[in-house]
């Protein structure tokens, strides 16, 4: 990242994906249109747009609802997709509105807008503005938004971890820390960029943060949620799921988790034994997956 070819590595990597994303896209719409003729047993509310509807790239900001009822004040997560913060979108939800919806837990799944053309500051305020549109539209949507769940997969574990150690994000549009119950973060690396960068990372993982997040250490530790962890900030209970085999998220994951006990934080870690990146995700909400019953667990007793 410090050197010139920069800019022709990140366009290399934005062709590539438009070029894969013009087949996902079509797999997407095939299956998406099977989902919705299907049943479902609660309702599913689309493209709602969380900010002013005339900002540029709206689509981006816009979230997905799984609800019951207006009469029902359900504690809702807002699920947060990966896609190392340049790709991805909140299609991307898997198994997990048909398993906490039965279980009597709303599910908000959110775009944000993308590294392509926009700082990792623009998303962390995009997970600010979906918290406050929870708090301002809980009663259409028979929500208690006095019990937000944040949760997140990859880049979006990342950006939770973040809003949820540093009070600024939600100290900016007048919320605290205090305003979520909890923090769900599923398999990132990310917890600490500093360490990945000088002692943990791939070169690829090196090289993909370095894209991202630059070459300045400063800029590194900011965007690092365990540089935020302290006593008495009101920090929200952390469910931390990670790939037991990955020895870079499993040490990343080890690293926050302390850091947030000898804050007393409420930590659990959720080893994904034979997981891969993908399947500790996608399979969350599967019948009989023993790391959805443990994550479980740890929710309900937060509301």
């Amino acid at each position: 990242m410090l050197y010139s070819s920069r800019y022709s590595d990140l366009t290399v990597m934005r062709r590539l994906l438009q070029f894969l994303g013009g087949f996902t896209g079509l797999l997407f719409a095939f299956t998406s249109a099977a989902a919705e003729s299907e049943t479902t047993p609660y309702n599913i509310t689309r493209d709602i747009y969380y900010v002013d509807e005339t900002q540029p790239d709206r689509d981006l900001q816009s979230l997905d609802i799984y609800w019951q009822s207006e009469q029902d004040k359900l504690p809702v997560i807002i699920y947060v997709h990966g896609g190392g913060w340049l790709f991805g979108d909140k299609a991307d939800i898997h198994r997990k509105p048909d398993y906490f919806l039965p279980r009597g837990i709303a599910v908000i799944s959110m775009n944000y807008r993308l590294r392509w053309e926009y700082r990792i500051f623009d998303q962390l305020e995009d997970v600010t503005s979906v918290i406050v549109w929870v708090k301002n539209n809980a009663e259409t949507y028979g929500l208690d938004a006095s019990k937000i769940i944040l949760m997140g997969h990859a880049a979006g574990a990342h950006l939770v971890s973040l809003v949820g150690t540093n009070h600024s994000y939600l100290k900016a549009v007048g919320l605290s820390l205090g305003d979520i119950v909890s923090v769900v973060a599923i398999d990132t690396a990310s917890f600490d960029i500093n360490r990945l960068m000088i002692e943990l990372g791939s070169f690829i993982e090196r090289r993909h943060h370095q894209l991202i997040f630059g070459g300045d250490e400063e800029v590194w530790r900011q965007s690092s949620p365990i540089h935020h962890v302290a006593s008495g900030k009101n920090i929200p209970a952390f469910a931390i799921l990670y790939v037991a085999q990955d020895e870079e998220t499993k040490l990343q994951a080890m690293g926050f988790a302390k850091k947030l006990s000898a804050a007393e934080v409420e930590t659990i870690m959720i080893p994904g034994n034979e997981k891969t990146a993908q399947s500790i995700n996608e399979e969350l909400g599967k019948k009989g997956d023993i790391y959805t019953l443990a994550l479980m667990t740890f929710i309900r007793a937060k509301i």
